[in-house]
């Protein structure tokens, strides 16, 4: 910036030093990195993506069209679900014509970035992601994304190596999030650590998947990448974190709630409490819950997961909105527990867990896109504390 000053300075005689100052202001959005430049408007806004919308094409794509077949749980139908004349359900979202009108829902939102849980690249849960990295960049719409991988996917020493090559092809894709200048974000899912023992040896032996992931990131000319541990528990994510050399905090979701079925509120006190206790350990990305209620899973389980009897009531698009901006305060409030200006939503399209803002099938068949509206004005209109 001070050399564009100078340059301007120069062309001008010194009695329009303020005109070439006006132009210094006019043209510095020209000049900041990515991360300057949406610290002028908000952090950024990303949401979780988990792709199990497939039916038939796989299990898990079964799985999850039975848990959301009751008729008391089809309201969480993603919005291009078929309710048949006999009552059955169907739910097949993987191609690219649903990407693309998703990310248009994506956009009137306001996110800036789909985190994408990444599997193998030829199983149908990663067919959204392999749409998205194949479109045109103009048909993105500005929209971005970066990846969340579970720890266990890497492998062993022998089999880590084609993730880290497929991370950093994902990272020299122009549209991957980058924070703190031009650092990749990749975040960890670091639960069933019985994998990884088994793997590895030891949490610390994994650190060579994180040194393995900065080297190669460096030998193609890229920045280090920006490692996010998630995890339920702060206190052993940051053991985590230490253990394998990561950078910062977050988590995939906030569990909880009463077998009852606990309101808003509580929803919101524990979401506070995490960011709080984990602000205190590390450097952090703030997880802002859009809900917790997997009880389809209870009543049609599923191999992958046994919840607990517990949830939150669903939320309404306007609490969805206030934890997102409670969650943007934060950031603003706590700028070096949150070096990377941003946070996750839990989630895009996890409809049978309980968090979702992608439109549901409404009532009338059509698309329900209450949330996308609630969340899309709070991004409109939220600013700083300090700029009230």
């Amino acid at each position: 910036m001070g050399r564009l000053k100078q340059n301007i300075a120069a062309m001008f005689p010194t009695h329009c030093v303020l005109v070439a100052s006006l132009l210094t202001i006019c043209l510095a959005p020209l000049t900041f990195g990515a991360q300057e430049a949406t610290r002028l408007f908000h952090p950024l806004v990303g949401a979780i993506r988990w792709d199990a919308w497939h039916g038939e094409l796989s299990e898990v794509g079964k799985a999850v069209e039975k848990t959301l077949s009751p008729p008391k749980y089809h309201f969480r139908l993603p919005w291009f679900a078929k309710i048949h004349p006999d009552g059955k359900v169907t739910i097949r979202g993987e191609s690219r014509e649903v990407l693309e009108q998703e990310i248009a829902y994506a956009r009137q939102a306001g996110l800036d970035y789909w985190a994408f849980v990444t599997y193998p690249e030829d199983h149908p849960l990663s067919l959204p992601l392999l749409h998205f990295t194949k479109l045109p960049i103009e048909r993105r719409q500005g929209l971005r994304f970066c990846n969340i991988v579970e720890w266990a996917r890497f492998g062993g020493p022998q089999h880590f190596r084609r993730w880290v090559e497929r991370l950093v092809r994902y990272f020299r894709d122009p549209s991957y999030v980058r924070v703190l200048g031009e650092r990749p974000l990749l975040y960890l899912l670091t639960h069933d650590e019985d994998w990884v023992l088994k793997q590895w040896g030891s949490i610390e032996a994994f650190k060579e998947v994180v040194d393995s992931l900065r080297r190669e990131s460096r030998l193609t000319g890229l920045s280090d990448p920006y490692l996010v541990v998630m995890h339920f528990s702060p206190k052993r994510g940051d053991e985590i974190r230490r253990q394998i050399g990561a950078d910062a905090l977050s988590s995939y979701a906030v569990a909880g709630g009463t077998p009852e079925g606990a309101p808003f509120s509580q929803a919101l006190s524990a979401m506070k409490r995490l960011w709080a206790e984990m602000a205190k350990r590390a450097p952090m990305i703030p997880v802002v819950s859009f809900g917790w209620d997997p009880r389809p899973r209870i009543d049609n389980p599923v191999p992958w997961h046994k919840p607990d009897l517990l949830f939150y009531r669903t939320f309404t698009p306007e609490e969805c909105a206030q934890a997102l901006k409670e969650a943007l305060d934060f950031v603003v409030a706590n700028p070096q527990a949150c070096p990377a200006n941003s946070v996750i939503i839990y989630a895009w399209n996890e409809f049978d867990e309980g968090g979702w803002l992608c439109p549901t099938l409404g009532a009338n068949g059509k698309p329900d896109t209450s949330r996308i509206e609630a969340v899309g004005k709070i991004l409109r209109e939220w600013k700083p504390q300090t700029q009230k």
